[in-house]
């Protein structure tokens, strides 16, 4: 009998340890369930904050009228935030539509014209200039750009117009191809050819200013290739080497100066006679009212005669340059009198009286 109850108590205490593993094991398992439901319960909580946040201001705030607490106050103040930041994003995104819709810049690529007896003449270009030109103009047509060139007789013509009609211009006829072609931003090249290389050395430029906005140039081996089938494939090599470079120079221009608004170029002619004092109150009174209407107006000329300034206009108010003409008319009217001579893209030329 002594025999057997060691035995009896050592059965007995492999039974309770069977019994008691699976209890711990329900035990822990109960333990995790809690504490992930706990946690589950912790994030929805959070996230419910997050996304009633707005509403739970409005209500607070609306609160405020009726218990006037440094607490209610404090959430008014919030609620005015959220709706000042709400409408901000708005017209954030209402800006961005409006640059989108203008798009990219519209590029004039133009030779380096001279005058001859009094008229535009691009006789002494190189002979690989309208290669250049129009490697160029595939580059750019390619990457859906608008592109303008001087193709005839008519776009001289009218370039010749522009000298007549605006100040200080006499020396860039490519500026004034520009102007007459309604481009945002104008290109000149120069192609340069020998027996070992082919070089390009390409501009662009802001139309409204003549600002030179960057260069690029590139160079390709020519081997001593003397037929025109050889040279005019290295140079459209060199223009697609250089112009990568050069539109990421326009496009950053581009982007920076749509932020100011949109470009136009006002010449204003004075007609009528004015003493110096006269003359000084006069450009005063026009600068003033042009600056408060405005987002910003950049001076190119301003002589006892001549008017010749950069707008930047707000797309959003001023939808082209009719626009645009009609508010600088309205500031002028107590002023002087105007008369329109001439109305283009990105060109208003006028007249004072």
């Amino acid at each position: 009998m002594r025999h057997l109850i060691p035995s009896l108590c050592l059965a007995l205490l492999l039974a309770e340890t069977a019994c008691s593993a699976p209890h711990a094991v329900k035990q822990n398992d109960s333990d995790a369930r809690q504490k992930n439901a706990a946690t589950r319960q912790r994030a929805e909580n959070a996230y419910n904050e997050l996304d009633g946040f707005g509403t739970t201001t409005t209500t607070a705030a609306k609160s405020a009228a009726n218990t006037p607490t440094a607490f209610n106050t404090s959430a008014a103040t919030t609620s005015q935030k959220v709706a000042a930041a709400k409408a901000e994003v708005t017209e954030t995104y209402a800006d961005a539509a409006a640059l989108q819709e203008i798009g990219q810049p519209v590029i004039a690529v133009s030779p380096n014209l001279s005058l001859k007896d009094g008229t535009p003449d691009i006789s002494a270009e190189s002979p690989y200039s309208k290669t250049t030109a129009e490697a160029i103009n595939s580059y750019l047509t390619k990457k859906n750009y608008e592109v303008k060139s001087v193709d005839g007789q008519a776009e001289l013509n009218n370039i010749l117009q522009m000298q007549n009609d605006i100040a200080n211009t006499e020396d860039d006829l490519s500026y004034l191809a520009s102007v007459a072609l309604d481009a945002d931003i104008y290109i000149k090249y120069t192609p340069e050819v020998t027996n070992d290389e082919v070089s390009v050395e390409i501009s662009a430029y802001e139309t409204s200013t003549s600002r030179l906005l960057g260069s690029q140039s590139a160079v390709v081996r020519n081997n001593g290739h003397t037929s025109k089938i050889n040279i005019n494939s290295n140079i459209g090599s060199a223009v697609r080497k250089a112009m990568p470079g050069l539109e990421q120079k326009i496009l950053g221009y581009w982007k920076m100066d749509l932020a100011k608004g949109t470009q136009y170029k006002v010449v204003a002619n004075i007609k009528g006679e004015y003493s110096d004092s006269q003359t000084e109150d006069l450009h005063d009174a026009i600068m003033k009212g042009l600056k408060s209407n405005f987002n910003s107006v950049k001076v190119n000329v301003m002589t006892a005669k001549t008017l010749d300034f950069v707008i930047y206009a707000n797309p959003l108010k001023y939808k082209d340059s009719q626009d645009v003409y009609t508010k600088i008319r309205q500031i002028f009217k107590p002023i002087a009198e105007t008369k329109k001579n001439n109305i283009t893209r990105k060109l208003i030329l006028m007249e004072l009286n």
